[in-house]
Order: C-alpha cells, then sequence, then structure tokens
C-alpha cells in the first residue's frame, strides 16, 4: 500500500505537465476555430469549436482535479462530475442546433472550412497523443482524454463535411455530421459523469 501511494504520488507532476501543454495547444486553436466557424458558415466547424473550448475547459478543470485528488478528494470528484457533464451540454447544443440547420441549410465556404478543421485535426492527434502517455490509471485524465478524442474525431467529421459542400454541392452533410459527433460526445459524457457519480457515492 506505501508503495502504491508512492506511486499515485509520483504520477501527479506528470499528470499536471500533459494536462499544462494540453490546455496551452487546445486554448490557443480553439481562437481559430471560432473565427473561421463564423467566416465559414459552419455548423460542423463551429461544433468542433464549441467542443474545443469544452476541451479547454476539461483540460482546466482535470489539471486542478489532480492537484486536488490528495488534500481534497471529494472536491476532485465533483470536478470530474462537472467535466462529464460538460460534455453533455455541448452535446444537447449540437443536437438542436443540427435539427435547425437541417430545415434552414446555410452556404458554407467549404474549402477554408475544410483547411481549417485540418490543422485542427493535426492539433487533436498531437494532444491525443500526448496524453495517450498516462491517462488510464486516474478518472479526471480519462474524461479530458475523451474530451479529446471526441474533438478529434469532430475535426474529420468537419474535414468531410467541407469536401462534401466543396465537391458535391452537399450543405446538408454539415448538419448531418454534426449531429453524428454529437452522440459520440453524448455517450462519452454519459459514461464519464456515470462513473463520476459513483466515485461520489462511495
Amino acid at each position: 500500500m506505501p508503495h502504491s501511494h508512492h506511486s499515485h504520488q509520483h504520477h501527479l507532476p506528470k499528470n499536471q505537465r500533459i494536462l499544462a501543454l494540453s490546455f496551452t495547444l487546445i486554448f490557443s486553436f480553439m481562437f481559430v476555430e471560432w473565427f473561421a466557424g463564423f467566416f465559414t458558415n459552419s455548423l460542423a466547424l463551429m461544433a468542433d469549436a464549441g467542443h474545443m473550448t469544452n476541451d479547454a475547459f476539461s483540460l482546466g478543470i482535470a489539471y486542478f482535479a489532480v492537484r486536488l485528488s490528495q488534500s481534497k478528494p471529494k472536491v476532485a470528484k465533483i470536478l470530474t462530475l462537472i467535466n462529464g457533464l460538460s460534455l453533455l451540454f455541448v452535446a444537447i447544443f449540437i443536437i438542436i442546433e443540427a435539427f435547425q440547420r437541417l430545415y434552414h441549410p446555410a452556404i458554407l465556404k467549404a474549402l477554408p472550412m475544410a483547411i481549417v478543421a485540418t490543422l485542427g485535426l493535426i492539433v487533436n492527434i498531437v494532444v491525443a497523443k500526448i496524453m495517450s502517455q498516462d491517462h488510464q490509471d486516474n478518472l479526471n485524465m480519462q474524461a479530458a482524454y475523451w474530451h479529446v478524442l471526441a474533438d478529434l474525431f469532430g475535426s474529420i467529421i468537419a474535414i468531410f463535411a467541407g469536401l462534401c459542400a466543396y465537391f458535391l454541392q452537399w450543405q446538408w452533410v454539415d448538419p448531418l455530421a454534426s449531429g453524428i459527433l454529437s452522440l459520440v460526445i453524448l455517450r462519452s459524457g454519459a459514461q464519464i459523469s456515470y462513473s463520476a457519480y459513483q466515485a461520489l457515492r462511495q
């Protein structure tokens, strides 16, 4: 048991470094995606930007939760629950907006949208690679990691929607792709929220 405790303590600084670096990358590119989403009129890109904003929020929460995991474990568990619930909030928002866009499609600036989404994909791959080093043994790290993976998938969807709009003039792919992304986010949010709730009850 002492050895296990020492091992957990040893992981804390590494977790914090991973979260701090991941937060910096996500937070920086978040502004690029928001601006590009509004400029290109792409819901998929704005959904990806919204999820990237939520990623930054999640990584910030995870960072403080890791720092508090030893001194205030209950507070850390509450922060994890907030992390999971924030995913649910983002998913519901995207679903509502996607339904509205299906009935009132918007004309996309497809090529800039696909380019920015590709840059977002690269950022998310880098962050996912960084976080894959050490996320399995900590629920908060898992929550943040799932945020990043869902966002990575969102970038792929945004690229696909942009290419369909550019080459095939299929504007409807954008809200449909956003709806698919929201289901992925909803699933991971529900799993994390449930796990955090169970941990709080113990």
